[in-house]
């Protein structure tokens, strides 16, 4: 099977599940609320050390935050040229955040009457910081899979993406802003749209990524 059906396929079922999720939240179902008592009852523990720590990670899903960093990416990635993949970086974030916003509207979900430990406005589902950083350092760690030579920078790289992915998620949680249906709501949107967005941008294959400058 060619990697466009592969990701054609995971496009679908990832739309599908985030469908699923978001109708299950507005609808408040039996599964969202099992679902969410049972994470809150593992991660909702406070001390002042982790308060602290969990506040300084979740700033790095902030709106000025990320723009910050993926506007710096985008700046390196244009000096080096590879232009397909800056725009990548840059829609990814821009789309993901948009939709975001917009289903906030949509299904205005109130953020969880337990204490919050740092302040959040808005609605709750989905959870912005998730979907953002998913949009963000997922995006990163595609793109340097493509464009980073040796393989131990690119699994360093990847690493670190995927746990600030998690770590974010984990810290919306933590600190009393977000259900934990809400930061599953944000990856699956950001998974959803990324993929759609790959689909997008795959000429022949991925290796687009690699090119610098635009050919015809």
């Amino acid at each position: 099977m060619k990697i466009s059906k592969k990701i054609s396929l995971l496009n679908i079922l990832l739309l599908i599940l985030f469908i699923f999720w978001t109708i299950n939240v507005t609808l408040q179902t039996t599964l969202i609320k099992n679902y969410d008592n049972f994470w809150i009852a593992q991660i909702y523990h406070h001390n002042n050390f982790t308060i602290k720590l969990f506040s300084l990670i979740t700033n790095f899903g902030d709106t000025y935050e990320t723009i910050f960093l993926a506007a710096a990416v985008f700046l390196i990635l244009i000096i080096k040229k590879y232009y397909y993949a800056a725009i990548y970086l840059v829609f990814n974030k821009v789309v993901i955040s948009g939709l975001n916003s917009f289903i906030k509207n949509i299904v205005t979900r109130p953020r969880p009457s337990h204490r919050h430990y740092v302040y959040a406005g808005g609605y709750s589902f989905p959870s912005g910081h998730s979907a953002s950083s998913f949009a963000l350092y997922i995006s990163i760690l595609i793109i340097s899979l493509y464009i980073l030579k040796k393989a131990r920078t690119k699994i360093i790289v990847g690493t670190l993406c995927i746990v600030m992915v998690l770590a974010i998620g984990y810290s919306r949680i933590f600190l009393g802003v977000h259900y934990p249906s809400d930061v599953l709501g944000g990856y699956l949107l950001a998974a959803t749209i990324l993929t759609f967005n790959t689909l997008l941008f795959r000429a022949q294959n991925l290796s687009i990524f690699q090119l610098k400058g635009i050919k015809k």
